[in-house]
């Protein structure tokens, strides 16, 4: 049997029975508990669904970074090849002309400094072209990597970002 009693500015019920008043305490600490629980629940359930889907945003980001960083290697490759391919087109024109030159040698001391002229520039066109292959292979390789490094940089602030807050 409960009585009413004011304590403290608000009606409370007092119970007879203490074994009453200790299962309605318990009762109440438990729905309380339960309604914490829920809402924790709740809560962490939310943060996993915003979790999954900058995940699943990030892994997105990341293979269009890589397509993009696929196609520009590509591209680069090409340029690449095309300037194998003209200097092989060059240096073959260039050893065709020098032995119909050599062929053409009337001493075998013309036929020496025909010989040493085409290694010299033979050598020097050699060393040019590599030193442009170099070059370009260079800038396809920070072209290409340009939007994978851009990527993780996102990727590094994003995952930061929370455990700086």
């Amino acid at each position: 049997m409960a009585t009413k009693k004011k304590i403290e500015g608000t009606e409370t019920e007092v119970l007879a029975n203490p074994f009453e008043a200790v299962i309605f305490a318990s009762k109440e600490q438990v729905e309380k508990a339960i309604a914490a629980s829920t809402e924790a629940l709740e809560k962490a359930l939310s943060m996993s669904k915003d979790r999954f889907e900058d995940a699943a945003k990030m892994g997105k980001d990341q293979v269009e970074a890589c397509v993009t960083a696929g196609s520009v290697a590509t591209k680069g490759f090409e340029t690449i090849n095309a300037e194998v391919m003209a200097f092989t087109k060059t240096q073959i024109e260039d050893q065709i002309s020098a032995a119909k030159a050599m062929m053409g040698a009337k001493t075998l001391q013309e036929l020496i400094e025909l010989q040493n002229g085409f290694a010299k520039s033979a050598f020097e066109a050699y060393t040019a072209h590599t030193t442009k292959l170099s070059e370009v292979a260079t800038k396809v390789a920070q072209d290409a990597f340009a939007p994978i490094n851009a990527q993780v940089q996102a990727s590094v602030e994003k995952l930061v970002k929370p455990i700086a807050a």
